[in-house]
């Protein structure tokens, strides 16, 4: 497909006006205070669009492009992306059994670093543990040793190794294990190498991996977030949990960020050629289908979804096959969606977390990308 050589004006008012209406039928439904949505049609300017305010309380800033929010597991990428970088100038294999650079976790081995960041190593996942999700309702400002989250899904004696599970399973220990083998092999924390090699060189000033506090500047910007989730978390239903320290997500959902922020990621990550070769992309984008656990080429209509390295590639088929992410943390909740046939990018940030089936976010990103298409019908791809 040819690109507009001009770059087209958004639909503001179409755009403005999905966002009033979303806001107003699932604003009291999902218990959020304020909605953050951008979007890129490649080589244009980002355009962001904001509703709300930072807090329920009616004398509240409103949210501003400024404003920050907990992105969760679109952290995994960025993870993924170090953890390419340094297989790169060999520091590590990805292909190899991650129990080589980490031998404390022995009951573990003959899983790859690969199958930690793809889903398929089949470990027990630690925010499943009813544990974790006890001790974080009660001191939303612990900090959390890796180590520590680990052992709560860690085999404790020689004799014990329970049989793993096989296929796709989504799994966030796999990512706490990713970053101490970074740390391992770097000899450095994990936050400065996010810090050194991802947000400082690649200009994402407004991404901060708050990791074991946030700073106050940080902070001051963080909209206040409410978790809504009754089915996992029902003793903080209501609460803001802005306080909350990320340290318990760490690799696998930490960061902070903001909509033209995670745009820029992902254009850094998925269109621009300084981050990763075209050899390191094509490794990160080698997916299994969540269906199977199997790899397959591409996505289809009869098996939607495939998990890569940090990200997700679906198929639609009005829009063929795109990249995306969803993140959640305790009362945040993230999204981005990339149409690599037209480099459409649309990023929406929500300050409330739910349960699946309450959660209707996946529809405004829906309205916006139609109305985009219906608006420059340049922009349609061929399926």
């Amino acid at each position: 497909m040819t690109f507009p050589t001009i770059a087209k004006a958004l639909p503001d008012q179409k755009i403005n006006q999905y966002l009033a209406e979303h806001y107003t039928q699932y604003q009291t439904r999902e218990n959020f205070s304020g909605i953050q949505l951008s979007v890129k049609v490649n080589e244009a300017p980002t355009q962001t669009y904001v509703i709300g305010r930072e807090s329920h309380d009616p004398n509240s800033a409103p949210i501003t492009a400024e404003s920050l929010f907990h992105i969760g597991s679109i952290t995994k990428s960025f993870t993924a992306a170090l953890l390419l970088q340094n297989d790169s100038n060999q520091a590590l294999d990805l292909n190899a059994d991650f129990t080589q650079y980490l031998p404390e976790y022995s009951h573990w081995s003959g899983i790859t670093t690969t199958q930690l960041l793809n889903m398929t190593s089949g470990l027990p996942n630690y925010t499943d543990s009813p544990t974790v999700n006890y001790l974080l309702s009660q001191d939303l400002e612990q900090f959390w040793e890796e180590r520590s989250l680990i052992d709560f899904v860690y085999p404790q004696h020689s004799s014990a190794k329970p049989p793993l599970r096989s296929g796709y399973d989504y799994n966030n220990t796999g990512y706490l294990l990713s970053a101490l083998l970074l740390e391992t092999v770097t000899e450095k924390s994990f936050a400065n190498l996010i810090t050194e090699q991802l947000l400082q060189p690649y200009e994402l000033e407004d991404t901060f991996y708050p990791v074991p506090n946030p700073s106050a500047a940080v902070q001051q910007r963080l909209v206040e977030g409410y978790n809504f989730n009754p089915y996992t978390n029902p003793e903080l239903v209501g609460k803001d949990v802005s306080r909350n320290n990320l340290s318990w997500a760490g690799a696998a959902g930490a960061l902070v960020s903001n909509t033209e922020d995670i745009i820029h990621w992902v254009r850094t990550l998925f269109i621009e050629d300084n981050l990763l070769s075209a050899e390191e992309k094509e490794e990160m984008q080698q997916i299994v289908s969540l269906q199977t656990g199997e790899a397959i080429a591409q996505t289809t209509a009869t098996d939607p979804y495939g998990f890569g390295l940090g990200i997700i590639q679906g198929y639609d088929e009005r829009w063929g096959n795109y990249w995306f992410y969803q993140g959640e943390t305790l009362g945040y909740r993230s999204f981005y969606v990339y149409f690599p046939c037209n480099q459409v990018i649309i990023s929406a940030l929500f300050n409330s977390s739910v349960d699946a089936q309450n959660n209707h976010a996946r529809s405004l990103i829906q309205q916006v990308y139609g109305t985009l298409l219906e608006d420059d019908p340049a922009l349609i791809c061929q399926t």
